[in-house]
């Protein structure tokens, strides 16, 4: 066989794909659809969409907010999905 690893790392994206969207779609649950609709609306996107962006994007916090250890309330949640989407310079996450 001629391979080159390549299906390794076919092999490596598809389970980070699925971690993604495993990790997405629990976030989609925790928030407020008006919330997710709200900038979904802004961005011309998914509800849905907004959350693989979020986890995409910000892996660090998507980690914290995923520890089984620890739990956040939901205004912790939503103060730093806000700050995450809306990419502000001076925002600090609470989680």
């Amino acid at each position: 066989m001629w391979g080159f690893g390549g299906e390794t790392n076919i092999n490596l994206k598809l389970e980070n794909m699925e971690v993604t969207m495993e990790k997405a779609g629990k976030l989609y649950f925790m928030m407020p659809l008006a919330i997710m609709q709200h900038f979904a609306d802004q961005k011309k996107v998914s509800t849905f969409d907004i959350c693989e962006i979020i986890v995409k994007e910000n892996p660090a916090w998507v980690n914290r907010l995923f520890d089984n250890e620890t739990s956040y309330c939901l205004n912790d949640l939503k103060h730093d999905v806000v700050g995450l989407i809306a990419n502000d310079e001076h925002f600090i996450p609470r989680i």
